[in-house]
């Protein structure tokens, strides 16, 4: 059973969490938000639905906001406000995070402000692509059996130390929340413009009992991946250190990184041994196979 959240730790995330309203029209529309950094706040892409946007805050002030940037196929938002009094909230590393792991959100379900809800991890990385082939199966996830509501989208999913964990965006069947992982909120924040990426075409493989990989299907002419002498049939299984398992985990390495370079590990043919390589990052496309 998770222990209860301490109140002073809720307090401080319910100062960071702001009620996000839309308007177009005759159609309202609304959700939760998240303070990032003075007059920063980010949400889901599909709370953000108009240009006419306004942000209140745990006191109560409104101000407008101005969308600056969105990923509707991540489904997050970038929003800029002028004026708003809201505390910035810590992002936590969602690596990190394992089922079982107690976690509570704060949002504004139902039109209750601040509402917490708390519950446990109940699992990591790409969902069942049955529930939403379209939409789920592309990305990770954080998935936690807590108790949501319309009005919680764009708020915080938390550990019981106040660090945010991941961006709580939908419900599905069966009750359980799913979370955009803050690693995936820190590559939309750091994100430049053209979007960052090495030209490969990819798709999760299972390597017998070695794990996942990133099997490389097509690589583009004259893209960073074919200057680094990647090619087609190579599995990836590593960026910077770390294992990859999902499409999600080396775009985020590719749009973080501050050396431009992101360096691979990767299987070629029927050798098992890792083989490594530096790609020099450009202003390619990675896309994910259907």
């Amino acid at each position: 059973m998770p222990l209860p959240v301490p109140g002073r730790i809720a307090d401080a995330l319910r100062h960071a969490t702001v009620a996000v309203s839309s308007s177009e029209g005759h159609v309202q529309g609304g959700g939760s938000g998240l303070v990032l950094g003075e007059e920063t706040v980010i949400t889901n892409a599909h709370v953000a639905r108009s240009q006419q946007l306004s942000v209140e805050s745990w006191e109560g002030r409104s101000v407008p906001a101005t969308l600056v940037r969105v990923d509707g196929a991540r489904d997050l938002a970038l929003l800029s406000t002028k004026g708003l009094r809201g505390e910035s909230a810590i992002l936590g590393d969602s690596r990190e995070v394992r089922p079982g792991t107690p976690v509570f959100a704060i949002g504004n379900p139902l039109g209750f402000t601040g509402a917490l809800s708390a519950g446990v991890v109940h699992s990591t990385g790409v969902a069942d692509a049955g529930m939403n082939r379209s939409r789920i199966a592309a990305h990770r996830w954080i998935c936690a059996d807590l108790r949501l509501a319309p009005g919680n989208s764009g708020g915080p999913l938390a550990d019981y130390r106040g660090h945010v964990i991941g961006i709580n965006t939908m419900v599905i069947s069966g009750g359980l929340a799913l979370a955009i992982p803050s690693r995936a909120v820190e590559a939309f924040l750091a994100r430049r413009e053209p979007r960052q990426r090495i030209g490969v075409t990819l798709r999760p493989v299972r390597r017998n009992r070695n794990g996942l990989g990133l099997l490389i299907l097509e690589i583009e002419s004259g893209s960073a991946a074919e200057r680094a002498s990647l090619l087609p049939g190579d599995i990836i299984i590593g960026v910077d250190g770390d294992s990859v398992q999902h499409a999600d985990d080396l775009q985020n390495s590719i749009e973080t990184t501050t050396s431009g370079l992101v360096r691979l590990k990767f299987t070629r043919g029927g050798d098992t041994r890792a083989r490594e390589v530096a790609v020099q990052i450009a202003n390619e496309r990675v896309t994910t196979a259907a």
